[in-house]
């Protein structure tokens, strides 16, 4: 834990400059860790990774966790989204691991609840469970199906297993995709890759897989801490409940607008402190006023890291993430100060399909299948001031209120939403 603590602490930095990276360029898959606080009151998401499962918990051996799981849920009113996977069954040859480290869950692979108790977890195994979490209106999203990494991670799991190429990654995650939309006639729209892991050997990452698949990135931003050993079952809860306390106590509106990572399964120590755990936690976020909602839900109330819900100019925010064209950046921002640009118009116009289309894809590929879009469809544009963005409007017959562009030598990108929705509702 030692080393693992000090490599969070590095990841952290490099964290930090990516998502400053993530915001140079719009991206189709955006990665969804929090959102600007929304206005009505206070909203917080949970995700819950690498289950269903019927592993009896720690507290009640004749109850199955996901089933604890939901009842509490329930109790509370409160929604959840569950981090699914497809069955780890399939990884063997493998070793058990050692409690406590981390190869708790086997040498090689992930098993999912445990090694050697593979049929007890993931959808594919649970079809019950996942008939119930959509029941009662929770959300299901994507862990994989397999639960193997996308490449490898040598500090940590230097031993494990890992994918070595896009295609078997994008195949795995079709595997999970069409079991559930043929079995549940469910479409998920949002996926976790395996401990975090983007970089896939072949020089591709998640990015280019979620991309391929019209899924984007589920990160989160706050810890639940159920996945930690500790010494003892009781301190594990503790190690839950208190730090949310202490962020509540210290700001209740901490915890507005961000997602709680959470675990639907045993932690490194084999134990389940999320089922006794997760009900202080919900107690707690009743307490200060919060409604626990799912990540699609906090998403349609607030869709971005930096846009106010309450602006007039979300409706039409909402309505392109709604036909699902690319709007935003890909650290979740959207920027609406910045000057857009002809190239940013044309992307945020262009039929968001043609851009899941190729194996790997950058910014200059996008910009060019936009520009050969808009040409097509009769959009001339080049500096995208004020002036030439009207003409697109006249072009093709789209009414909007001209007086935040006429003469403008540059345009804000808030300022230009409501001319690109009209365009995109159009064409």
């Amino acid at each position: 834990m030692i080393l693992y603590n000090l490599a969070r602490k590095v990841n952290a930095q490099i964290k930090k400059y990516k998502k400053y990276q993530n915001g140079k360029h719009l991206s189709p898959c955006r990665r969804i860790e929090f959102v600007s606080p929304p206005c009505e009151g206070r909203y917080v998401a949970m995700t819950f990774d690498d289950g269903p499962t019927t592993l009896p918990t720690t507290s009640n051996p004749n109850v199955g966790l996901t089933e604890a799981i939901l009842t509490t849920l329930q109790k509370y009113g409160a929604k959840g989204t569950f981090d699914v996977i497809g069955s780890t069954a399939e990884n063997y040859p493998d070793a058990p691991g050692k409690a406590g480290d981390f190869s708790w869950s086997g040498v090689h692979f992930d098993h999912y609840p445990k090694y050697g108790a593979d049929n007890t977890a993931g959808a594919a195994n649970c079809p019950e469970l996942i008939d119930r979490i959509l029941r009662e209106g929770h959300e299901i999203t994507s862990h994989t199906y397999s639960h193997r990494l996308f490449g490898p991670m040598r500090a940590v799991y230097g031993d494990r297993t890992h994918l070595t190429c896009l295609d078997d990654v994008v195949s795995d995650l079709k595997r999970l995709d069409g079991y559930m939309t043929d079995r549940f006639h469910y479409r998920m729209r949002l996926s976790r890759p395996p401990h975090y892991i983007d970089r896939i050997p072949d020089g591709t990452d998640s990015y280019d897989a979620y991309r391929i698949m019209g899924y984007n990135y589920l990160a989160a931003s706050f810890d639940g801490a159920g996945w930690q050993p500790r010494e003892s079952y009781t301190a594990e809860v503790s190690s839950m409940v208190e730090p949310l306390r202490r962020v509540l106590e210290d700001n209740p509106d901490a915890l507005n607008g961000q997602i709680i990572f959470q675990k639907d399964g045993c932690n490194m120590n084999l134990r389940t402190p999320v089922s006794d755990g997760l009900e202080a936690q919900l107690q707690l976020l009743s307490k200060y006023g919060y409604k626990v909602l799912t990540v699609s839900e906090l998403l349609e109330l607030s869709p971005f890291e930096d846009v106010m819900n309450n602006i007039p100019e979300i409706r039409y925010i909402k309505r392109l993430l709604s036909m699902e064209h690319t709007i935003g950046y890909k650290n979740n921002t959207f920027a609406p100060d910045r000057f857009i640009t002809a190239d940013e118009f044309c992307v945020m116009c262009t039929d968001p399909i043609l851009f899941r289309e190729s194996r790997k894809m950058t910014y200059t590929d996008m910009v060019r299948i936009a520009r050969e879009y808009a040409n097509n469809k009769k959009i001339l544009i080049e500096d995208a001031t004020g002036n030439e963005l009207l003409n697109v409007a006249m072009t093709l017959g789209v009414p909007i209120d001209e007086s935040k562009l006429k003469d403008k030598k540059k345009v804000r990108r808030i300022d230009a939403v409501e001319l690109i929705a009209a365009v995109s509702e159009t064409l």
